[in-house]
């Protein structure tokens, strides 16, 4: 295959993937949002909600977390114990409950936890960047790249 057809190839898969995404975000999946609950609280109190947020503080007396997301600051309420146990300040979660507005709190139907704390962000971050570089590795001892003809050929072949 001629190296303009395999760049016309990338391109025309680049565009239809940015289609995808401008598709996906013009979808209003999130009603309402972070921001609308944070700009008019009293409009949505008793609404619905899912809320992506860091976890500021953690109240494991209460069942507790205080989450934000820079724009809304929300204590969610109802959370399962063993959740709270093995969350810390700097933990990444995702709330589904009811919004009620004085003072912001979430009663949590649904909390999924994303990253439990510090530790846990580098663990996750460290193994992945371990496990890119282990496949890069295997993949250039078996193939080196052709510059030339714009392809990866098997080590050994000119």
């Amino acid at each position: 295959m001629e190296p303009r057809h395999r760049i016309l190839g990338i391109v025309v898969l680049l565009v239809v993937t940015g289609g995808f995404c401008v598709q996906f975000a013009a979808t209003d999946v999130w009603t309402p949002s972070q921001s609308d609950l944070a700009a008019d609280p009293v409009a949505h109190d008793g609404d619905q909600v899912l809320v992506f947020g860091t976890v500021q503080s953690v109240e494991p007396d209460r069942d507790a977390v205080v989450v934000s997301d820079g724009t809304l600051e929300a204590r969610v309420t109802d959370v399962d114990p063993k959740t709270v146990s093995g969350l810390e300040a700097g933990g990444e979660i995702q709330v589904a409950g009811t919004f009620h507005a004085e003072p912001s709190t979430i009663a949590a139907d649904e909390v999924v936890v994303d990253i439990e704390g510090e530790s846990d962000r580098r663990y996750v971050y460290g193994t992945s960047i371990l496990g890119g570089l282990l496949a890069v590795v295997a993949f250039l001892r078996t193939w080196r790249i052709d510059v030339r003809g714009f392809r990866f050929v098997p080590r050994g072949e000119r």
